[in-house]
């Protein structure tokens, strides 16, 4: 009969969620869904660290470095810590679940939330010690806090989307010499081959031959060096009509002195 009833006992605590007895460990940090975090410290007096009040034994950790008193959420104290796991499972088959929890809200979209809620009663969840603000989720109607703050609108204030960080530098003037090849330089350009083309045949001398591709080849290389040189100095829209002003002059006073 009392194997039977032992053998019950078993098979009903191992439907439970058991938490498995972890290492011991020797770091302040530990690993949550947002990377490695400072691990927060238990402050347990009368418990000896064996309630769900202590976040070390309510996470499946021992207590390492803490500040709690007579503590038995050690591997010295197995054996009572885990008649304390059964106790609770017993109340609560998910005590030891993990308290941010995912789930589905109405579509195919998952959102975290807290499983049990917070409590808090003074902060306004506006400080780490809040679940909820430390896991940077907003409250929900299982919270049981009071004046709460930490509300979906602020949360996106205080924790914007990585997208929302990014701004694209200022667009700058492109100061490259083909920019400066606007329709009023390019009409400019072309009114001085044409003219230099008709000089070449009036300023020849009769022992002379009269070249008008090389003067026009010539006149060409004269404005492009001009263009160049004026894209050194200020951007495209500011010295485009003083770039063809600039050429057509040059060239003009160019001819008259030959």
């Amino acid at each position: 009969m009392n194997r039977s009833a032992q053998r019950i006992e078993t098979e009903i605590l191992n439907s439970y969620q058991l938490p498995k007895t972890p290492p011991p460990v020797s770091d302040d940090v530990v690993v949550g869904e947002l990377g490695f975090k400072p691990r927060r410290a238990c402050n347990c007096t009368k418990s000896q660290c064996l309630k769900l009040y202590c976040d070390c034994f309510a996470n499946g950790e021992f207590c390492n470095r803490c500040n709690c008193d007579n503590c038995h959420n050690n591997l010295e104290n197995e054996g009572l810590r885990q008649k304390a796991i059964r106790a609770c499972l017993e109340r609560n088959p998910n005590a030891f679940r993990p308290k941010i929890g995912k789930t589905k809200a109405g579509g195919p979209e998952i959102i975290r939330r807290h499983n049990k809620g917070c409590n808090c009663k003074r902060s306004g969840c506006l400080k780490n010690y809040c679940e909820c603000y430390e896991a940077k989720i907003a409250c929900t109607s299982m919270c049981k806090c009071v004046g709460c703050r930490n509300v979906e609108e602020g949360l996106q204030r205080r924790h914007p989307p990585v997208s929302s960080l990014y701004r694209p530098p200022p667009p700058t003037d492109i100061k490259q010499p083909c920019s400066f090849m606007t329709a009023e330089v390019i009409e400019a350009v072309c009114q001085c081959l044409i003219a230099a083309s008709v000089d070449s045949s009036e300023r020849a001398r009769p022992e002379e031959e009269a070249d008008p591709v090389r003067d026009v080849i010539e006149e060409f290389s004269r404005c492009l060096q001009d263009v160049i040189s004026a894209s050194h100095h200020a951007a495209p829209h500011h010295l485009s009509h003083e770039v063809s002003v600039l050429i057509w002059n040059w060239s003009r006073a160019n001819r008259i002195c030959a």
